[in-house]
């Protein structure tokens, strides 16, 4: 904390604890007219002095300090980043649902999925993927992370392409889908790699959580873009998402008025 802010943080909470400046000087062992520049934003104390000063207010410096680096709370934003993730949510549990249909529909082609039920499933995946990664974006924004921010929007035009790709096999049974589906594993491993490293460098915000989730993402990636491994990366996709919503949940948390 820099002056002049300081020196008016110092005069807010000697007030707040009902002293007066000879009073706090006596229980920090400096002198008046120390404190007075100090709160007058004349002068920068020197480090054990400022420690001296909240340490006689009975304030923890640190965790002021880490309070103080927090984006100011929204009301707007928050509930952006609630809806991100409930969009998440409604995301992970619908899923299921689309890998059992595409795996009854790649062992068993002749089985009887209607058209309207795989076309309105596929579509709320991609809307609600979409506002999930929106979050990340938002997050982006409020703790600056250029990774992220094009990241989220880069998954974003990939579930678009790959729900279209999805659409168009369904419509159009005598196409190899093998080509599309590696394909598919590639882009997206490829966007996961970016998405995951631009994860982990939220360590400092969001600590171990954000590292967890950012190598999980970033082992997904690898998986996804091995195509042969892909399989294995559904895996490592479901748990990575797991720890996704909670690194949202976690965001939107800190953001709570």
């Amino acid at each position: 904390m820099e002056q002049p802010e300081l020196g008016k943080k110092i005069l807010e909470l000697r007030k707040a604890n009902g002293l007066t400046q000879e009073e706090l000087v006596a229980r920090c062992n400096i002198n008046v007219r120390t404190i007075q520049r100090i709160e007058a934003g004349e002068v920068t104390p020197r480090s054990h002095t400022v420690r001296s000063i909240f340490a006689a207010l009975e304030i923890d410096l640190d965790q002021l300090q880490a309070r103080a680096a927090l984006p100011n709370p929204s009301k707007e934003k928050s509930q952006w980043l609630l809806m991100a993730f409930i969009s998440g949510l409604i995301y992970f549990i619908l899923a299921f649902w689309e890998a059992y249909m595409d795996y009854e529909l790649s062992t068993s082609p002749s089985l009887s999925v209607s058209a309207w039920q795989y076309t309105m499933v596929k579509i709320s995946i991609l809307v609600c993927y979409s506002l999930f990664m929106l979050g990340f974006h938002q997050m982006g924004r409020i703790w600056e992370n250029n990774w992220i921010k094009p990241a989220s929007l880069l998954a974003i035009a990939g579930i678009v392409i790959c729900i279209a790709a999805d659409l168009y096999l369904f419509y159009n049974m005598d196409t190899d889908p093998l080509p599309l589906m590696a394909a598919q594993a590639i882009l997206f491993g490829s966007i996961y790699m970016i998405f995951g490293f631009g994860l982990y460098r939220y360590k400092k915000e969001f600590g171990n959580m954000a590292i967890g989730a950012g190598i999980a993402v970033m082992i997904t990636g690898l998986l996804f873009m091995s195509v042969v491994l892909a399989l294995l990366g559904l895996l490592f996709l479901a748990t990575s998402e797991i720890l996704l919503l909670f690194v949202l949940y976690s965001a939107y948390s800190k953001l709570k008025p």
